[in-house]
């Protein structure tokens, strides 16, 4: 805390109030519209993509300019994008407010981890995946507390989830602007030239540990696209149920490989876990087991995709830090974009079952790219990313 400063943890977690507002209603919240789960699909795609086309401008100005400009302007534009929603524009103000609720988050995926890393300075690997791991959990518990305030909101008027998540995108901005260190951090060597900071970008996304922090955060897209419906098909009270368990578990997730020197065969058993709970939460047709499993899936989801970026910042410089997390979210914004209309279609024409076939090929391309990982790496230890200074 005292490396970081409180200001990161405050906005993270009004943000984390803020998000949970409006996610825990959100995709009911369209089906309510009248939007097929398709039309939902596209919505997701829009803000999956925005946020890709977004990713590496804002990588750019948190590396080589400011690290509290790039999060404040995120959240800036995040908070007009929410604003649309409440105001309920129809079709265009809806598309147009997940493209724009999807360039704020890309300003905000990598650089609020890159901010926490830099500050936190050099440290082992399982030291950097608990603070990652609290982060994560940090979020769930906040988002938790902004849902139980969301389902409120929403048996007041649907809209209010809109609103109410607004307001604490709003109160972020002002706690960071007050709490954030008066210190800059200092920087590990001299700004290299751009050309040589894209050609390092390019270099991280060609990395097998990228392509593994991609694939394990793009093999959410079934679940997460499907769960409200599956258990608001009964009461919306059954929905926060899902997502109270979805938040549970995903402090349980933030913690599991915390605290621990694992290796591949961890990861390799999640994985295994992730799609065992991924088709229990399809096949089943009773509340309980629906919940239970998307419980197991979230929990194991998360330890998974902590464990890869964690993997991933390993071997990443400090001034390619949000970088590497943009790289990666921007790859995995396309893919899960990709996934997301497939399994809106799938769910539509074919069920839920036959909706979680793309994340279980992306969870297949986890453990895949973990063995070959691991192999590649045996007798030899990880080598760092170090940048072409020559440029």
């Amino acid at each position: 805390m005292k490396r970081t400063g409180i200001g990161i943890w405050l906005f993270l977690g009004c943000s984390g109030i803020g998000i949970g507002c409006f996610s825990v209603l959100d995709t009911f919240y369209f089906r309510g519209l009248g939007y097929s789960v398709a039309v939902i699909g596209a919505l997701t795609a829009t803000f999956n993509i925005s946020l890709a086309v977004a990713e590496l401008p804002s990588a750019v100005v948190f590396d080589r300019r400011s690290h509290w400009a790039a999060i404040q302007i995120g959240n800036a534009i995040r908070l007009v994008g929410l604003t649309l929603f409440f105001l309920a524009l129809g079709p265009v103000g809806d598309f147009l407010g997940e493209g724009l609720a999807g360039i704020g988050a890309a300003a905000m995926s990598g650089t609020s981890v890159a901010y926490v890393l830099n500050r936190l300075g050099p440290v082992e690997t399982h030291e950097r995946r608990r603070v990652m791991g609290f982060s994560v959990a940090l979020g769930a518990a906040t988002s938790l507390a902004g849902g139980a305030l969301g389902l409120f909101g929403y048996s007041v008027a649907p809209k209010l989830i809109w609103g109410l998540g607004a307001l604490w995108i709003a109160v972020a901005a002002v706690v960071f602007l007050v709490g954030r260190p008066r210190t800059s951090t200092p920087a590990s060597r001299h700004v290299e030239p751009l050309a040589a900071y894209a050609s390092g970008l390019v270099q991280i996304g060609r990395h097998p540990r990228a392509w593994l922090a991609v694939t394990a955060d793009a093999a959410l897209v079934g679940p997460l696209l499907l769960w409200q419906l599956r258990l608001g098909a009964t009461d919306v009270s059954a929905v926060f149920v899902g997502f109270a368990v979805m938040k549970v578990a995903g402090l349980l997730g933030g913690q599991l490989l915390g605290h621990r020197r694992v290796g591949t065969r961890a990861l390799l058993a999640c994985v295994t876990g992730n799609i065992v709970s991924v088709v229990g939460f399809a096949a089943s047709d009773q509340v309980p087991l629906i919940a239970g499993f998307f419980g197991v899936h979230v929990m194991l989801q998360i330890a998974v995709s902590v464990y890869c970026r964690s993997e991933l910042h390993a071997v990443v410089d400090d001034s390619r830090r949000a970088g590497a997390s943009s790289v990666v979210s921007l790859l995995g914004s396309l893919v899960s974009g990709v996934a997301a209309l497939v399994v809106g279609h799938l769910a539509d024409v074919s069920g839920a079952l036959p909706a979680m076939i793309p994340s279980i090929v992306l969870y297949l391309t986890v453990a895949a790219l973990a063995i070959a990982t691991a192999q590649a790496q045996r007798g030899r230890s990880a080598e760092p990313l170090e940048p072409d200074v020559r440029g």
